[in-house]
């Protein structure tokens, strides 16, 4: 089938780059020519990111045809150079009444993994007792933080914060590194100047992370498959209406599709609010370049725009008074991937949806549209029980963010840990704050999390679907695994050792 083509092609390899990363001035390089790579993420060629985008920032880098280890390299030396507050002494932490080991001594080469059942977080250890011993500390005080903060006790809370970071080291174990960034709220905080210094290298940053680390590129081609397998043989215009468009990484697929389809493609870019407008207005324009950059050798027909929701609506409004039934809509939402490098609100998220699904009925005659809702965050269906407490979803925060950070290491390993560091502070960091999920579990508390009570009924996702992504995340060499979601078959799960990191749903 075409649609498998397209997708397999555009995604087929871990490593693999898609050519709207490799678009020059001059036009698109031949697909076709690139090869995936067999080697490990530390042979990568550093050449392989500087080359993704013309960006002006790229030309600053030091070493153009260095490898990725050395990229590793270029790293430690920014962060030995600028930080001193990075080194961890061999000297013992007094907290309490106890004395905990020194932080230099705790391997990082030991595995963490936590799984959760019935509320009840077990931890399976491996290594010597100290690490073990040191690592279920942490672990007990930050399961006392959650419900002291549940049950208001905020200077006991603040008491816990300090004992933590005494413990911890930003270069250990997951569950350290989560909580490391999990309580760094001020600008003197260490973790601040590290993601100062390595925005320095954002682009090539971004370029690395996503194509190396899997998650993003999972629920964009689920997502993007369903969108080709859903798509009416008699619509005209494919109107793709994206949550957050970013940088436009998940729609030259789409493009490729549409160009063989011969169908035109509209994508509209929600825009933000006022405070968010300044900022996002340049990456927008740029986004928009872009893809109408690539669309162009392809002689498809691209509209790129940016609409309020109040504004695309009054002109579903206008076409269907006018009778224009050619264009079939698709709501497009990810929400807190890691690639995106920031917090976002779920209930944010959540209008999105109800709006569209009021978009879709209003707009729809025979052929309903199409909803992708892929979700980094750590949810289930839990909190749809009224005793849903803090403390519950702040366990699978960090079951859910434990295991992220522990995934990474298979593309970063020890040699590359700095390297890691910095990844972790420019992607990872932001979704890990105490304030911000605190702030997030009181506003579910008060909203429906579920796509069927918002009124959208789930499309099937096929076994090709499937296929597609258990190959893209490689799954017969690491211990990523994706399956559909026993009784849910809308719903795809991405999971690292049994515990689920990514869902992608469908919905019409």
């Amino acid at each position: 089938m075409i649609q498998s083509e397209i997708i397999h092609n555009s995604w087929s390899s871990t490593n693999q780059i898609h050519p709207f990363y490799e678009y020059q001035n001059h036009g698109v390089s031949n697909y076709s020519s690139l090869k995936s790579k067999d080697q490990d993420s530390s042979e990568i060629s550093f050449s392989d990111f500087t080359s993704l985008f013309s960006d002006d920032v790229l030309t600053d880098l030091p070493m153009d045809d260095m490898e990725f280890v050395d990229v590793s390299r270029w790293l430690n030396d920014s962060e030995s150079e600028g930080n001193e507050n990075m080194k961890i002494t061999s000297e013992t932490k007094k907290d309490g009444d106890s004395c905990s080991p020194a932080l230099s001594s705790i391997s990082i080469d030991t595995s963490t993994t936590i799984q959760s059942r019935n509320d009840v977080v077990s931890h399976v250890l491996q290594g010597n007792s100290r690490e073990m011993d040191n690592q279920m500390r942490i672990y007990h005080l930050l399961s006392v933080y959650g419900e002291a903060m549940e049950n208001g006790h905020k200077e006991l809370a603040e008491v816990i914060i300090r004992s933590i970071k005494g413990k911890i080291n930003p270069l250990g174990e997951p569950l350290e590194r989560v909580a490391s960034n999990l309580f760094q709220q001020t600008e003197e905080d260490q973790g601040s100047y590290l993601r100062q210094e390595s925005n320095k290298i954002i682009e090539a940053a971004f370029k690395a992370f996503y194509q190396i680390f899997p998650l993003g590129k999972f629920a964009h081609l689920a997502a993007n498959f369903a969108i080709i397998e859903a798509m009416p043989d008699d619509a005209q215009t494919i109107h793709i209406v994206d949550y957050d468009m970013g940088k436009g990484i998940q729609w030259p697929p789409i493009i490729d599709a549409m160009s063989q389809k011969r169908k035109a493609l509209r994508l509209t870019s929600i825009k933000k609010t006022e405070e968010e407008s300044t900022s996002d207005h340049w990456r927008f324009e740029e986004t928009k370049r872009r893809l109408l950059d690539y669309a162009n050798p392809f002689g498809l027909t691209l509209q790129v725009e940016e609409m309020t929701f109040e504004e695309l609506a009054s002109e579903l409004r206008r076409m269907k008074k006018r009778g224009k039934k050619s264009e079939w809509l698709v709501f497009n939402c990810m929400f807190q991937f890691p690639h995106m490098g920031k917090r976002m609100r779920r209930i944010d998220a959540l209008e999105f949806l109800k709006l569209a699904k009021e978009l879709l009925l209003a707009n729809s005659s025979t052929l309903r549209g199409l909803v992708t809702f892929g979700d980094g965050e750590a949810i289930d269906n839990s909190h749809q029980n009224t005793n849903y407490t803090f403390s519950s979803y702040f366990n699978k925060n960090l079951i859910h963010y434990q295991s992220i950070f522990e995934s990474l290491e298979l593309y970063f390993p020890s040699h590359l840990a700095h390297a890691r560091l910095a990844m972790e502070s420019l992607f990872l960091a932001p979704q890990v704050c105490s304030f911000s999920w605190f702030q997030n579990w009181e506003e579910m508390t008060s909203v429906s999390d579920s796509c069927s009570e918002i009124g959208l009924q789930g499309m099937r996702i096929s076994k090709e679907n499937l296929l597609q992504a258990k190959e893209v995340v490689n799954e017969r060499e690491t211990p990523f695994k994706v399956r559909i979601e026993e009784g849910r078959q809308h719903e795809m799960v991405l999971e690292w050792n049994y515990t689920s990191v990514v869902r992608v749903s469908t919905w019409m």
